[in-house]
């Protein structure tokens, strides 16, 4: 029994308890049992216990529709017993149910000594996705408490012999791009940095070699060590330069303080920074390695998934510049464009999901090795991490690896043949930016696609089609309908809420002629251009931030397999299966929308 209660302190509104409430539970809750089928409590009946369900499930019915559901960690009948209320509805066991019951008198004497609980059961939904947020960062904190220091935190080491003078040791530091020097003792190390440097300067005259500057002994640390206690030492030393040793006492790196800051907020500056340093393609893995981690900060601190797309899309734009510099040949930059289609394109991918790339050369030009460059590129790509496209868009593919010319014929074909697949095809091409090479060329594609287009009005209804090939996720009652075939339970979020919602924009932006290949960014300019009233636009603004927050949630505790779009409903808190509610009610009132804008029913 008291091992159960425990589990209700990493659940809101218990979460908010301390011990002394804990030992009033444990004294006032008891554990009930109901088979199938047994009424909790019906319509116009008070509630004597708050119910929080261990295992199984209740249906909450009202004039024979089913209104909500009730599954792990759900809390019910507070709210009712602080207003003294009857009950609505009809509490049905639709599942076998074992739950903790909270007696009426203990319930309402912990929300008199604790405010925040009673609180709770007053929040609104917003209020309450809130306090999840907040659980998430106190989680996430917890994991970076235990967290050891990693060699990819650390800067390459700047080794020098004591016996240097202080202008060669200079030199060296200057060409190996650092900030502090390591300097090399008969017995031990020391360490030079900026704060010497000043010392030096002051007394030019009277100082020739390195080690006559140095801070010595060197303040340094293990690998493998706990970084909340590096941070700790560095704070209490006031040094800003740590020097790494392995277990045999050499130096393996610095560790700077900026970095470690930044690891312990949200690792961004760092990715960043090693992402611009990085001159090698093991150096642009190493800087791509991190971002899973600053993703999964970022996400538990409760930051929109939007603003992490939008920052984990410029970090790897980066890395596809420094990609195209290191494997590209000097003579196709200046004659091709690099370009990212699909999720990429639009600057919406967080996780590695998938390569979605292609190249366009310019007209005339005659690129030599292609097989061999493309490979190389792509087989980069999977080394960062980036699954191959199931589809092949990529520019291993010929399809996607050609010239200005051969584009515009392809165009052409889709135009006059508009089958499914090509006009996906030309969906994922229209939401596609140049991140390397000559942009021009790439503009030229995309322009002769749009004036394709507005030739053609017929094609934009086939566009809008395609939103009618998948159906909803939320049913009559507003029930969820989930998959089977291995997916008994779960959602496919994207096939189900946000391929409607992005392709439904998409093809308006192709009618209102905006450039900006952002969803989030086309809606305020649909709203800008009076499609959307401000009140839509917001809805669906926060329907869209809310599915990609719960499909990213659920990515990110993928531990096995590939990552897939599939959330499952049961794994869910009742708070966030109640904003997914929203949100799938959003995206059926929009595809309405879209088909009654085209007239669909009249497109074959």
């Amino acid at each position: 029994m008291n091992q159960l209660l425990d589990s209700l302190k990493e659940h809101p509104p218990f979460s908010i308890l301390d011990n002394t409430a804990y030992d009033i539970l444990q004294k006032n809750t008891r554990i009930g049992y109901y088979p199938n089928d047994s009424v909790l409590v019906s319509s116009g009946h008070t509630f004597e216990f708050v119910y929080i369900v261990i295992k199984g499930q209740v249906e909450a019915r009202g004039d024979g529709e089913l209104l909500d559901i009730y599954s792990n960690n759900d809390v019910f009948g507070g709210i009712e017993i602080l207003k003294n209320e009857l009950s609505n509805y009809d509490y049905v066991v639709s599942e076998e149910l074992i739950c903790f019951e909270l007696n009426k008198n203990t319930f309402l004497e912990l929300c008199d000594k604790f405010t925040n609980f009673r609180d709770y059961f007053f929040l609104s939904l917003v209020e309450r996705a809130n306090a999840l947020k907040n659980k998430r960062e106190y989680e996430s904190m917890s994991d970076l408490m235990i967290s050891r220091l990693e060699t990819n935190l650390l800067h390459s080491p700047c080794i020098v012999d004591g016996s240097k003078t202080v202008s060669e040791a200079l030199e060296i530091m200057e060409n190996s791009r650092v900030s502090s020097i390591l300097v090399k003792n008969r017995e031990g190390y020391g360490i030079v940095t900026d704060t010497d440097f000043r010392y030096y300067i002051l007394n030019a005259d009277n100082i020739k070699h390195i080690s006559e500057i140095q801070t010595y002994p060197v303040i340094s640390a293990n690998e493998g060590e706990f970084l909340f206690n590096i941070l700790l030492l560095m704070t209490q030393k006031s040094i800003k330069h740590l020097p790494i040793f392995s277990k045999n006492k050499e130096p393996i790196g610095v560790l700077e303080l900026i970095d470690l800051l930044s690891f312990f907020s949200n690792q961004t500056y760092l990715v960043n920074i090693q992402m611009q340093n990085a001159n090698t393609l093991e150096d642009v893995i190493n800087a791509s390695s991190r971002l899973e981690i600053m993703i999964s900060a970022l996400h538990s601190k409760g930051v929109k998934s939007r603003y992490i797309a939008r920052i984990v899309s410029d970090i790897n734009k980066r890395m596809y510049n420094k990609l195209f510099d290191i494997i590209f040949p000097k003579e196709w930059k200046e004659n091709s464009s690099l370009i990212l289609l699909g999720s990429e394109g639009r600057s919406e991918q967080i996780l590695r999901t998938d390569q979605d790339n292609a190249i366009i050369f310019r007209s005339g030009f005659k690129p030599e090795n292609i097989q061999e460059v493309t490979t190389k590129f792509v087989e980069a790509l999977d080394a960062i991490g980036f699954p191959r496209c199931a589809g092949n868009v990529m520019i291993i593919n010929p399809m996607w690896c050609k010239s200005i010319g051969e584009y515009k014929v392809m165009i052409d074909e889709w135009c006059e043949h508009p089958s499914y697949e090509n006009i996906m095809d030309m969906a994922i091409l229209f939401d596609s930016i140049s991140v390397a090479g000559d942009s021009e060329i790439h503009n030229e594609v995309v322009e002769y696609l749009e004036s394709s287009i507005d030739s053609n009005p017929i094609l934009i209804r086939h566009l809008a089609k395609s939103i009618e090939n998948f159906d909803s996720a939320i049913g009559i009652f507003s029930q969820f309908v989930t998959g089977d075939k291995g997916h008994k339970g779960e959602i496919d979020i994207k096939k189900s809420a946000l391929f409607p919602m992005i392709h439904g924009i998409r093809t308006l932006a192709i009618e209102y002629k905006i450039k900006a290949t952002n969803t989030y960014e086309r809606i305020k300019e649909l709203n800008n251009l009076g499609f959307f009233n401000r009140e839509d636009a917001h809805d669906m603004i926060e329907s869209l931030e809310i599915l990609n927050s719960l499909r990213l949630n659920t990515q990110l505790m993928t531990t096995k397999g590939a990552i897939n779009n599939y959330i499952s409903v049961s794994t869910l808190s009742k708070i966030q299966r109640d904003l997914l509610k929203d949100a799938l009610k959003t995206v059926s009132k929009f595809k309405k929308t879209i088909q009654y804008h085209f007239k669909l029913s009249l497109v074959g």
